[in-house]
């Protein structure tokens, strides 16, 4: 049917089998992603309200150290309460990813 010379055939032989090593590679991570959704899901977790929280709680939130969260708590006795994010973002060590990061765990009330 076709004449190929050797050389072509071990070519198009490497081509082809890259060819279906995508495919099979594809399918997996597919699967795979299947398989992680139903054995890992993501579960959202409840906001806490930041002007109730306890060092604790910034302690288990993990987004940001206990000095900075000393910091947080000092701040929110000194002035009662926080009426925006632009005053978190005022305390020292509390930069853009890290306000983020709070936001994504507390909201102001």
């Amino acid at each position: 049917m076709f004449n190929f010379t050797p050389e072509e055939r071990r070519v198009t032989l490497f081509v082809l089998s890259l060819a279906l090593a995508g495919l099979v590679l594809n399918n997996l991570i597919k699967a795979n992603a299947q398989i992680s959704a139903v054995v890992y899901p993501q579960v959202k977790l409840a906001k806490l309200n930041l002007n109730q929280a306890g060092l604790s709680q910034f302690k288990q939130s993990k987004c940001v150290p206990e000095k900075t969260a000393r910091q947080i708590l000092e701040y929110r006795n000194f002035h009662q309460r926080f009426e925006s994010w632009e005053e978190v973002r005022a305390i020292k060590g509390i930069g853009e990813k890290r306000l983020n990061k709070l936001q994504e765990l507390f909201f102001i009330e």
